[in-house]
């Protein structure tokens, strides 16, 4: 793993841990909130394995990044949404390492699948986005509009667990917009974010083979 730096459009210093497997494929890691780029390791360790990079970042207001740690807790919601601006400067740093489009997918946990959902209805000839807890609108980050934007041929998969009630109904309404782009995977009892991969084994398999069946 190698820890990275670069700068978004409005001067916004992000960091990151880049996981180089030495392939043409790539995934986006974002975090939720509370959390930084150190929630995806176990995800980006397995992904690394099957020969697939990832970049995790630090959106700002979390970990290393501008504003951190813990600056978002003061964010407007409008600087909340200048996030996008984070996950467009990785996408552009990840470019730089050789990733194409075509090769690369994102994933994100609570507003960071709100983020992942946005970049990707506005990259269509990337290849899709692991979301988990979603949700119609975190701080101004809104998906429904994103949802049905989406190219046909592009892949999305949603994980939530009925407990968390808003992410729960949000990702309902989601899979309801564009079924046929949208694969739902619902449990129980497993949280909100990251947290449901760390709590069940069988969902973070299901979802990193997702990943590797797609990319």
């Amino acid at each position: 793993m190698e820890r990275v730096e670069f700068t978004a459009t409005d001067g916004a210093k992000i960091v990151g841990d880049y996981y180089d497997a030495s392939g043409d494929r790539f995934v986006i890691l974002l975090h939720m909130m509370p959390a930084d780029r150190r929630s995806w390791k176990v995800v980006a360790d397995d992904l690394q394995a099957r020969g697939i990079s990832s970049l995790a970042i630090d959106l700002r207001g979390h970990g290393e990044s501008t504003g951190g740690p813990e600056g978002y807790k003061a964010f407007t919601d409008a600087e909340q949404q200048k996030s996008a601006l984070d996950v467009r400067a990785a996408w552009q740093w990840l470019e730089t390492r050789g990733a194409q489009a075509t090769h690369t997918m994102l994933a994100g946990a609570s507003i960071g699948a709100n983020l992942a959902l946005r970049h990707l209805s506005e990259h269509s000839t990337m290849v899709g986005a692991v979301l988990l807890s979603p949700g119609l609108d975190y701080h101004g980050v809104t998906t429904e509009d994103a949802v049905q934007n989406l190219a046909v041929h592009q892949h999305v998969l949603i994980a939530v667990s009925e407990e968390d009630e808003y992410a729960f109904l949000s990702s309902k309404k989601l899979h309801q917009l564009n079924g046929s782009i949208v694969e739902l995977v619902e449990r129980e009892g497993l949280g909100h974010g990251t947290h449901m991969l760390e709590k069940s084994m069988e969902l973070f398999q299901e979802v990193t083979d997702w990943m590797n069946k797609y990319l």
